[in-house]
């Protein structure tokens, strides 16, 4: 007699914990960059550089990239500073094993800068690194008996998710403009910004797809004797496909994407002047697919001419419960200084979440919409002006069967963002953002690893009753009694002329015993 077992690769996370981490540092301004007037703007991106396990704990190792505009007074109204702030954190992952993958999702909870004087900046800024401890794990388990007569079996289904595919990919994305007629030509960029906004993906047949779309925007000088200051905004799309080898159409992919690296050039057009602008992006695609199947595990097996006893194991499943992407729309007003708004030349905004609750069917998401506008003004010494706000959102995900003990994966994003100015000291922002949830449901099964048989002593067994009245216990079925007495449940229902194998609690059966092994 030999088990026929099968293995259902699956991605299992033992243990996830979460860090806050303060970032304090302040910057003096190059010696080539003119003197800081007032910031307007601020932005920063976590690149992870570094992820170990390390006495129980992950060691996470990255930098802070952040960009900050300020207002000059002079000749260039505005410019920017770039920099990095390096952090390594130590997390606590008391479950976790050093040969687990670790996978960090960092966000920004805060950034603010401040202006200390004219040639120094500080920036602050508050990070949430959420760690999770992952082991690709074997689910093996029995599905069948071969090569044994006589031996009858339970079985059990199982809707399970497993592994299919994991990979971390980048995309290229190039485009080039044209600036417009209306507009002035390009002498120097003094400003760039680049977001992601909507992103979808979908499996195809060994592929990923993804369709999506970035915004840049621009503040430049005039190519011009007397240089003005002037913008230019559009929209990057974002297209093509990721190798996925042995995944198709039906299956469910998490994926995590983000700015790799970007460049801008500035190039002649045809007439010689400085319009076109080429733009190239590298995108960051972390992926795991999972793939859909029901698995048919052995629960119990016994054989009419020997003792055969299953030894059974703990194993660990998961099965997709749900995969949501929920996009709301948030909106508000926000309050303008003194200086009177003549046109809005840039909204951004990112998705920042105070509390997420897991709860039965779905979880509770309470966040901000943090939004920073910029605007010209009537005033021709500081023409540029900025604005920032918070927009408060809650938010209840649907997923059904979710519970406290799913294992759940969360991302919020902004996809678009825009305002309006309704008067002198407000502009009203909309804004849509997306928040994404993959909830598994947690499955701990025992399952037959093995088995142990012994010869049933036939000769003890011919000495007792040929029939017995058996009376029927609590929580018995009908498999249970035929394995005790060696016997199938069809001798006993016919024994017993039962139309149906349901039993009840005190009911009296009559049992006719095997006493040889033929």
């Amino acid at each position: 007699m030999r088990l026929v077992t099968q293995r259902v690769y699956m991605n299992r996370c033992n243990c996830r914990d979460s860090r806050q981490v303060t970032l304090d540092r302040d910057f003096n301004v190059p010696d080539a960059k003119p003197d800081a007037l007032s910031i307007m703007k601020e932005q920063g991106n976590i690149q992870i550089e570094e992820v170990h396990m390390a006495d129980g704990k992950a060691s996470v190792k990255g930098e802070l990239t952040f960009q900050i505009l300020y207002a000059v007074d002079g000749e260039m109204p505005v410019s920017e500073m770039n920099g990095a702030i390096p952090f390594e954190e130590m997390i606590p992952l008391s479950c976790a094993d050093r040969d687990d993958e670790l996978t960090v999702n960092a966000t920004i909870e805060d950034l603010r800068s401040e202006l200390i004087n004219s040639r120094k900046l500080g920036l602050k800024a508050i990070l949430n690194l959420e760690v999770a401890a992952e082991t690709v794990c074997d689910g093996e388990g029995a599905v069948d008996v071969e090569d044994s007569e006589n031996v009858f079996f339970q079985k059990k289904t199982l809707d399970i998710s497993r592994l299919a595919f994991t990979r971390k990919d980048t995309l290229r994305v190039r485009d080039e403009w044209k600036i417009p007629g209306t507009k002035d030509s390009i002498g120097q960029i003094l400003y760039s910004n680049i977001q992601l906004g909507e992103i979808n993906t979908r499996m195809e047949e060994n592929s990923l797809r993804v369709d999506g779309q970035a915004r840049i925007f621009i503040i430049y000088l005039s190519d011009s004797e007397e240089p003005e200051m002037n913008y230019y905004e559009n929209i990057i799309p974002i297209e093509g496909n990721l190798d996925c080898g042995g995944c198709d159409s039906s299956m469910v992919a998490q994926v995590i994407t983000g700015i790799h690296s970007r460049d801008l050039e500035i190039k002649e057009d045809e007439d010689g002047e400085s319009r076109v602008l080429d733009v190239e992006l590298v995108l960051d695609f972390n992926i795991k697919v999972y793939g859909q199947e029901q698995l048919e595990l052995l629960t119990d097996f016994y054989s009419t001419r020997e003792i055969c006893k299953p030894v059974y194991e703990d194993s660990y499943f998961e099965n997709l419960l749900v995969q949501n992407k929920n996009r709301i729309r948030i909106s508000g007003k926000i309050s303008l200084d003194n200086r009177v708004p003549l046109q809005i030349w840039d909204v951004s905004g990112e998705v920042r979440i105070d509390r997420k609750e897991p709860k039965e069917n779905g979880m509770e998401v309470e966040g901000i919409v943090d939004v920073s506008i910029l605007y010209r003004t009537e005033d021709s010494r500081i023409p540029l002006a900025s604005a920032k706000g918070t927009l408060p959102f809650s938010q209840f995900v649907e997923a059904e069967g979710m519970d406290e003990n799913s294992n759940v994966w969360f991302q919020a994003s902004l996809e678009q963002i825009n305002g309006n100015i309704t008067n002198d000291k407000e502009i009203e922002i909309k804004a849509v953002a997306a928040l994404e949830i993959v909830a598994f449901e947690r499955i701990e099964e025992p399952i037959i690893a093995d088995f142990e048989c012994e010869p049933i002593d036939w000769k003890a067994r011919s000495r007792e009753p040929g029939m017995v009245g058996y009376v029927v216990q609590a929580g018995e079925e009908l498999w249970d009694i035929a394995k005790r007495f060696f016997t199938t449940k069809e001798a006993i229902m016919e024994m017993n002329e039962m139309e149906k194998e349901q039993v009840k609690e005190g009911e009296i059966l009559l049992v006719l015993k095997e006493v040889t092994p033929s």
